[in-house]
């Protein structure tokens, strides 16, 4: 019999408006300092006009996954000639190693795009690999449904299904949706982080006999103890995502859009960036004026 998890770490998350065609909640790792990694960052937008302009990345993986609800998608275009559009229920995996330019805007102007923006740390080996490109359009997706819940598997498995995509560094993300009263029992493996981000509703995770609460724009990290994380909906219908991986237990070392293990390596990072190695690109926004 399964043994969930503890709760041993929370936090909420503030939406910030920074302009009025972006929100977004960024949950980072100073709210739940031991249970991010592998994630770098872990951001929930909605987002209906064009913002960030070309931009580079380097030593991560730049993803985005726009939730099947969302009334709009993006279009993602990038120094190495990809242009594709995330539709909702997309994932677009950016695996940005050694360095490139990229540009997402919403496909239809004014209309919102709804979904989360997400860095993965990239382990030391492969920081400085070629840029690689993976998209998983929403039917390529597995889905896993039972009487209250519905479970996208974006990446990772649940119930004997897997994820199609392999990605480079190894996490898990998992898109559910209960109904009221709906119960989530997910198997995590010994040694992987695991956390909870509620996007909508009202849950307890944790134990049955004493579960913690979370409402929408909360975030909980779970100890190393019990082998399952157990989310159920209360009050009504709930939207979560539960996401994690094994740690990498490395060096971070940040410089703007660059992470890198070492000082040397993101100065290395930032002369590729400005001798133009990491390619070149137009903005979208020019491109339609």
């Amino acid at each position: 019999m399964l043994s969930p998890k503890t709760v041993s770490a929370r936090a909420h998350v503030h939406r910030r408006s920074m302009s009025t065609g972006l929100s977004i909640a960024q949950l980072h790792t100073e709210h739940l300092p031991e249970h991010l990694d592998p994630f770098l960052a872990f951001d929930h937008f909605r987002m209906g006009e064009p913002f960030f302009p070309p931009h580079p990345h380097a030593g991560f993986s730049a993803v985005t996954y726009m939730f099947p609800q969302s009334a709009n998608g993006f279009l993602n275009r990038d120094s190495r000639g990809e242009r594709i559009e995330i539709h909702p229920g997309d994932l677009h995996w950016t695996c940005a190693g050694s360095g490139l330019m990229h540009e997402e805007v919403p496909i239809v102007d004014g209309v919102v795009c709804h979904g989360l923006q997400i860095f993965v740390n990239l382990p030391a080996a492969k920081k400085w690999t070629k840029p690689e490109v993976f998209h998983l359009r929403a039917a390529d997706i597995p889905r896993v449904t039972a009487e209250g819940v519905d479970v996208r598997l974006v990446v990772g498995s649940h119930q004997g299904r897997t994820s199609p995509l392999a990605p480079p560094t190894e996490v898990s993300l998992l898109d559910v949706v209960l109904a009221p009263g709906g119960e989530f029992d997910h198997v995590a493996p010994g040694g992987e982080s695991r956390f909870v981000y509620v996007i909508e509703g009202s849950v307890d995770v944790g134990s049955r006999t004493g579960p913690t609460r979370l409402v929408a724009g909360d975030a909980a990290g779970f100890s190393q103890d019990g082998d399952s994380v157990l989310v159920r909906a209360v009050g009504g219908p709930a939207h979560v995502v539960v996401a994690g991986g094994r740690p990498l237990r490395e060096p971070t070392v940040f410089y703007g859009p660059f992470c890198m293990t070492t000082r040397e390596d993101v100065l290395r990072a930032v002369h590729d960036y400005e001798t133009g190695k990491m390619g070149r690109l137009e903005s979208e926004v020019r491109r339609r004026a």
